[in-house]
């Protein structure tokens, strides 16, 4: 059995979606001085590789602590997608894979490896709404991204997310090494911190790759 780490680490100056407030990480205690050590973390729960909530995007829907964890942790189908022309994600894109009711689907863009660059942000992948409503319809029960945001940076709107959120499909961003999965299907987690009322929660996600 091997464990593929599917997670940005968090550390200061680190991507951010434009306009939030970036991270802050710092020392407040050292073992020199006091005799243990304490990091001080301040950030923002949609930051680095983070599971968003229904409560993100829609008024009076269910926050993080509501959701069972089995919601994103299962079987995942990765999913390869070509963006190198075509930014906007379609449904086109599913007619090759096997993907059945309560699977998690990982778009694997390749895009992680712009992580810490402008490119990652302001050329970012996007689904269609349509992209959206296919994986509604084929039940689903979560999406794992590896890049910034399945709506465009720029839609304040979040049509996409909203389709997701209004479906109970819940919504995995900025995941990093999905290109050292070498099988179709793999044991997916995405376990997410759990923080009373919160509308997101970061998250260590990880794939188990079976002997």
């Amino acid at each position: 059995m091997k464990i593929i780490d599917l997670s940005h680490p968090y550390k200061m100056d680190m991507t951010v979606f434009p306009g939030t407030p970036p991270i802050e990480i710092k020392q407040i205690a050292q073992i020199e001085e006091g005799g243990y050590r304490i990091t001080d973390f301040h950030s923002i729960v949609h930051v680095g590789t983070h599971c968003d909530a229904p409560a993100h995007c829609l008024k009076g829907a269910k926050t993080m602590d509501e959701i069972p964890l089995d919601e994103f942790v299962g079987y995942a189908v990765i999913v390869d997608v070509n963006v190198d022309d075509e930014k906007e994600i379609k449904p086109d894109v599913l007619k090759n894979y096997e993907i059945k009711p309560g699977d998690i689907v990982l778009l694997r863009t390749g895009y992680s490896k712009y992580w810490g660059m402008a490119k990652y942000v302001e050329d970012s992948p996007y689904l269609s709404e349509e992209m959206a409503q296919a994986l509604v319809d084929l039940k689903i029960k979560a999406i794992g991204i590896d890049f910034i945001s399945p709506d465009k940076v720029e839609d304040n709107a979040a049509p996409v997310h909203k389709i997701f959120m209004k479906n109970s499909v819940h919504i995995i961003e900025n995941l990093n090494r999905l290109d050292e999965i070498d099988k179709p299907r793999v044991f997916f987690a995405a376990a997410p911190l759990l923080i009373y009322k919160a509308d997101g929660g970061f998250t260590r996600a990880f794939a188990v790759i079976e002997d």
